[in-house]
């Protein structure tokens, strides 16, 4: 039972936390923040391991519409293949930052923070489980984040799987 004051979730009387859960517009920014990072440190980091791998160049057309047609025919494995850096380098930075402060730098410029259902910041496992659906949110197209603009709970595909929330400072 909750103290007098408290709010309390209708259905069992447990005490409930008095944060705001943080809007999608506001977590779209933090992104962006944490995206700008990561392309200037991390971006060319992968570039150059690509670079030295001496793969073949996925597109390889003389015009932009051959370009543009080639797009089809590109192995989706070849593309995992040269993203894979960058990936775990972003994988690296988002899983370090969520476990040790609960919050990126996109995240704390924004004021917000990344809590578990108890208002801590999230453990290893819900960190890892973060970041793998995160990851894989990403490469269907960002829907895994995109749903957190519809969801009731303003929660993305993450968070629903590793039970967390992310919550506005006081």
């Amino acid at each position: 039972m909750a103290a007098a004051g408290t709010p309390q979730c209708p259905s069992c009387r447990a005490g409930l936390l008095p944060v705001t859960v943080a809007s999608w517009w506001r977590r779209g920014a933090a992104m962006l923040v944490d995206g700008a990072i990561l392309l200037f440190t991390a971006g060319p980091l992968a570039w150059l391991l690509v670079a030295w791998s001496d793969a073949p160049a996925l597109l390889d057309g003389k015009t932009a519409l051959e370009t543009l047609l080639r797009l089809f025919e590109i192995d989706p494995l070849a593309v995992l293949r040269r993203i894979a850096p960058l990936l775990a380098m972003a994988g690296l930075y988002l899983g370090l930052f969520w476990h040790l402060s609960g919050r990126t730098p996109g995240l704390k410029l924004l004021r917000l923070r990344v809590v578990d259902v108890g208002g801590r910041r999230p453990g290893l496992a819900r960190t890892a489980a973060r970041v793998l659906v995160t990851i894989a949110g990403g490469l269907l197209g960002g829907l895994g984040w995109l749903w957190a603009a519809f969801d009731f709970e303003k929660r993305a595909w993450h968070d629903h799987a590793a039970g967390t929330y992310v919550v506005r400072d006081p």
